[in-house]
């Protein structure tokens, strides 16, 4: 199967548009429409990553409390 990538926009009526297809008259295709993701925000820079507390109620630091006297 052959593919090509393009970007559009849908428009507000709910319709899209696709021009400039390297392909014949008549020629039958399959669409599949994927949602582009949004850049994240960089306020949250890690927002959405994994993370893992093996011990949430350990301090940070061996002393880490002591540390910030």
């Amino acid at each position: 199967m052959e593919a090509h990538r393009l970007e559009a926009t849908v428009r507000p009526d709910g319709t899209l548009t696709i021009e400039g297809l390297p392909l014949g008259p008549g020629t039958s295709v399959e669409v599949i429409v994927l949602v582009k993701e949004r850049p994240q925000s960089s306020a949250y820079p890690l927002q959405g990553t994994p993370y893992r507390f093996d011990d949430p109620f350990s301090p940070a630091e061996p002393g880490g409390w002591e540390a910030e006297r």
